[in-house]
């Protein structure tokens, strides 16, 4: 099973050698199996990649992701034959009822608002925002037809980050810039292992932008959020604008970190496989009560890898 994430900061040439990702500079050769690597992040803009070298990753699974000339993630590579049943995974997507991605939303919703709690809990403890967030746990319906995530996002940025910061995307502050580089990340793995299984990105269970091509990855991907949320927090004396390398480094080995998955302890890129098997369960099943759901816990752990 695939276990490393692979950084790399600066390279002249980036190629295939004997079924091993060979990187290149002027200081020295570093050689990795490509069977251990499970994403690739790329940041030197100047870097050269043979073709025949992003073929071998299509084809072992491996996440590509390139960064623009400001080191934030902008394209990931995924294969074009991802599953020997992929048609059958793709019909079983557009088979999805109503009702039955309305009641997988709900539980998506409530297991994020719960995480967000248990980040509080570990973090400021602000009592005012955990009350509010256990209560709104408790309100979430089918659909979150009355936007209980929403409600309880403000709540959850109030009392983790302090009243004057506002959530915002491609914003240039520093606790904005950790949280999307962080997520986006997340997104990028989600991406990989549900092209693995081969699922259509784009259909989503809640999320249906007619210009998002990973709809589904983020429907998935909003429980495993509050990780990101807690080392940002964390890390906030550490923090600015760009990120510092450190950081960068850090959010990616966030998916070598311990979270709670079917009442076992998983690293973060296997629970999600772990999450996308059960929600092929859902599909067949036609049942939501398959879908396995990430459980914060408090410990973290880093185990990323930089060339």
């Amino acid at each position: 099973m695939s276990y490393r994430c692979i950084y790399i900061r600066s390279a002249d040439k980036i190629r295939l050698k004997d079924n091993n990702l060979l990187v290149l500079n002027d200081e020295r050769e570093v050689t990795v199996p490509l069977e251990d690597i499970s994403m690739i992040l790329i940041e030197d803009p100047k870097a050269l990649l043979t073709v025949r070298l992003v073929a071998s990753l299509s084809s072992y699974y491996i996440g590509l992701i390139l960064c623009d000339e400001k080191r934030n993630p902008i394209s990931i590579t995924l294969p074009l034959h991802m599953h020997y049943k992929q048609l059958h995974v793709f019909e079983m997507q557009l088979k999805v009822k109503k009702p039955l991605n309305s009641q997988l939303w709900s539980y998506i919703v409530k297991q994020k608002i719960q995480n967000q709690r248990k980040v509080l809990e570990f973090t400021t403890f602000d009592e005012f925002a955990i009350r509010n967030l256990i209560n709104l746990e408790h309100e979430v319906k089918s659909a979150d037809k009355t936007n209980r995530e929403g409600i309880a996002a403000k709540i959850f940025f109030d009392g983790i980050y302090g009243k004057y910061f506002v959530r915002k995307q491609n914003a240039d502050d520093e606790i904005n810039s950790a949280l999307n580089y962080g997520y986006t990340i997340f997104a990028a793995n989600m991406s990989r292992v549900l092209a693995m299984y081969g699922f259509n990105t784009i259909l989503g269970i809640h999320h249906c932008s007619m210009t998002n091509n990973f709809n589904l990855s983020y429907d998935l991907l909003e429980p495993f959020r509050a990780v990101i949320d807690q080392y940002v927090y964390q890390h906030l004396d550490e923090l600015a604008y760009p990120l510092p390398k450190d950081i960068r480094i850090g959010l990616i080995g966030l998916l070598q970190s311990p979270i709670r998955i079917n009442d076992k302890i998983y690293r973060i890129e296997n629970a999600m496989e772990e999450m996308v098997l059960s929600y092929i369960q859902v599909l067949e099943k036609e049942d939501s009560r398959c879908l396995a759901l990430p459980f914060l816990i408090k410990n973290e752990s880093n185990d990323e890898v930089e060339l």
